[in-house]
């Protein structure tokens, strides 16, 4: 089973959290839980857990403090962020942490098994990385490391569209490679290198606003197949023109796309509502990302895009319960709710009444 470290300085949030994950389900198992960053830090250390629930406002070292060291030292870990608050410098911090998903409170159980669901999934293909490394092409363990750490520099660089600093990290690789490379299978390296460079532009343009046409990838794929005869200084020289070509091509994209419409984003939720729709669901139907979507949504229509989300369920909530027909937990189908328990709970602090409360009124 996979380990699983809560984080939140208040016990009842971390409780909340332990009732709500599916974790035999999905082969979770929560290991510990800290009441703040520092502790964090040293059950992260002694633990190892491979997931991290963390809030991100908590006394002493705070969850952005926090997520900063999770990337500088352990970058493998799979990171859910939790806040109440939609707040754009947590926002930022989550993405270039590359936390899985950002979880406004109240949790929501759907929301938050669907991102232990993905926490799972890239944790296990992460464990076949190593396999398709052989031994032979780094002289030791220390090395693959090295390069992977490189790899996710990378990864950081071109979510900024920072070009020198993309080419000076190329340039650390080529030399890693030529230090590393046993020169045993000369055949092999190219071609590996440059599909897993392939993975991780496939990662960058699904994890931002500005994807690249998937002609663009299956183009550069055809041809990363024939690059077995390559050499390293040939396959750098390729890969440095691949980068350079995604960054152009987002730069461009950048500028011609029209802007976001909040206008539009709030007519889906009016229609959607009812569904099981987040700040990650609505902002990948509009190929946004998530930042982009709660600053633009909340500075049009004056309300985070989770609050809002909320109010229409509350508002239809509280129309379906005077019809006596239904029951409690129709209601709370018809509004996007799955766990009556949680229909309830957001139902009581919107309205101060439960929905048998008002029903009775």
């Amino acid at each position: 089973m996979l380990n699983v470290l809560i984080i939140d300085d208040e016990l009842w949030a971390r409780q909340v959290v332990r009732s709500l994950g599916a974790w035999n389900k999905l082969g979770l198992n929560i290991i510990g839980e800290a009441d703040g960053g520092r502790e964090g830090i040293v059950l992260i250390e002694t633990l190892h857990p491979s997931i991290v629930i963390t809030d991100m406002r908590m006394p002493g070292l705070d969850g952005v403090e926090l997520l900063k060291a999770l990337n500088e030292r352990y970058p493998e870990v799979k990171i859910i962020v939790m806040s109440g608050f939609d707040d754009f410098v947590y926002l930022k911090q989550a993405i270039r942490s590359r936390a899985i998903e950002y979880l406004l409170k109240p949790i929501n159980p759907v929301e938050l098994n669907a991102a232990l669901s993905r926490c799972v999934e890239e944790l296990q293909a992460s464990l076949q990385i190593p396999n398709s490394w052989d031994t032979h092409i780094f002289t030791d363990k220390k090395m693959l490391d090295i390069y992977l750490n490189y790899r996710q520099q990378v990864y950081e660089y071109l979510l900024e569209l920072n070009r020198p600093a993309v080419l000076h990290t190329m340039e650390k690789i080529e030399d890693l490679l030529s230090e590393g490379y046993t020169g045993t299978q000369d055949g092999r390296l190219p071609a590996r290198i440059a599909h897993d460079f392939l993975h991780l532009l496939e990662e960058f343009t699904a994890g931002t606003d500005y994807g690249l046409d998937s002609a663009w990838i299956e183009e550069r794929r055809e041809r990363a197949a024939l690059l077995s005869g390559y050499s390293l200084g040939e396959i750098h020289t390729i890969l440095r023109e691949w980068l350079i070509d995604a960054i152009d091509a987002i730069e461009a994209y950048r500028k011609n796309k029209n802007r976001l419409a909040p206008a539009d984003v709030q007519a889906y939720i009016d229609r959607h509502y009812q569904e099981a729709i987040s700040l990650e669901t609505v902002a990948h139907h509009f190929f946004v990302s998530k930042e982009h979507l709660s600053r633009s949504f909340k500075a049009s229509i004056g309300e985070n895009i989770s609050d809002y989300i909320v109010r229409k369920r509350m508002e239809k909530a509280k129309e379906l319960i005077m019809d006596q027909r239904l029951a409690i937990k129709r209601v709370a189908e018809l509004t996007g709710y799955i766990d009556i328990a949680y229909f309830y709970r957001v139902f009581k602090k919107h309205f101060g009444l439960t929905p048998g409360e008002m029903r009775k009124d």
